[in-house]
């Protein structure tokens, strides 16, 4: 069946992209979402474009994944439980910004699926996942790709915040969304202050084992109170497998469904928390500016031992 079909069906298919050299430093307009009965109308849409990926992943040999479903032509549709409006609306500023972000054709809405919300029918982009080629690749591509996503991160984070310099919401001054709070989303908060009481609140004493245990560690997450950040646009999400590469350059910034506004330090400290030292990620991360911001991940880390038997994470 393979070599009977023409190249834009198969699933390596790609659309030419012009690479835009310079990222704006100005957050674009964010655009109005679309009429309520239009996204619904899409969203019947996808879901047969959903039940279609599986005939066509059949025919081209390729794994079928209900969330992130192929299609010809250069497009993909996503539909997991982190995509929502403000996805959509990330990412078509980022884009319209200069990131190597996939282009949103049309998104969906689906009121019967409260899990998954929204679908969004996006152009493919070209690239390796980082984490799948990172070892094979040279020195000079390794240099290249770090300083590209590093000048990515150093854009964003000039951002100005159209909704209060202290705000930390997503871009649609909505609730954040990041898998390192309570049940997935917190706020949107006024300040810091604000985000740290909620952080703190769930913590309780029954993974220790004595009293003065829990209040060093109490003592050591609370050390976030006494360092106050600025505010900045982050994406969130920070993973090797959220980047694509080719030819030495970054070629997609993917998965901006945690994005918005948080205090300075959660990009670095979300992608490290979880990440062994020994890992190369983890340099590569201190590298991108998570070494200006190690007090904070112990904070972190405290706060985790503290929490993480209250919520679902």
């Amino acid at each position: 069946m393979k070599q009977l079909l023409p190249r834009f069906f198969m699933p390596d298919f790609t659309w030419s992209d012009a690479i835009q050299p310079i990222v704006s430093d100005q957050l674009p307009a964010t655009p109005k979402p679309k009429h309520p009965r239009i996204r619904r109308l899409w969203g019947l849409v996808h879901y047969y474009l959903r039940g279609f990926s599986q005939t066509y992943c059949g025919w081209v040999g390729i794994p079928y994944d209900n969330q992130i479903a192929q299609l010809p032509f250069g497009l993909i549709l996503k539909w997991s439980d982190g995509t929502h409006l403000e996805e959509v609306a990330t990412m078509q500023v980022a884009r319209k910004a200069g990131l190597p972000v996939p282009k949103v054709i049309c998104y969906g809405e689906h009121p019967d699926s409260p899990h998954a919300p929204v679908s969004i029918l996006m152009t493919r982009l070209p690239g390796s996942e980082l984490g799948r080629v990172y070892k094979t690749l040279s020195d000079s591509d390794r240099t290249s790709i770090f300083e590209q996503l590093k000048d990515y991160l150093e854009v964003i984070r000039q951002w100005n915040n159209p909704w209060g310099g202290n705000r930390i919401c997503s871009l649609l001054n909505t609730s954040a969304r990041s898998v390192r709070v309570p049940n997935h989303y917190a706020g949107p908060f006024d300040s810091e202050k604000e985000l740290n009481e909620y952080l703190i609140k769930p913590a309780w004493a029954g993974g220790f084992s004595s009293e003065a245990e829990y209040s060093d560690t109490l003592d050591r997450a609370k050390k976030i109170e006494n360092l106050p950040h600025r505010i900045l646009f982050t994406h969130g999400d920070l993973k090797h497998h959220n980047i694509l590469v080719q030819n030495g350059r970054v070629t997609g910034f993917l998965d901006w469904e945690s994005a918005g506004w948080y205090p300075e330090y959660w990009e670095f400290t979300t992608a490290l928390k979880a990440t062994q030292k020994a890992f190369w990620w983890y340099d590569f991360v201190i590298g991108l500016g998570g070494n200006a911001y190690e007090a904070e991940l112990d904070c972190e880390h405290a706060l985790t031992s503290l929490t993480s038997g209250s919520y679902y994470w």
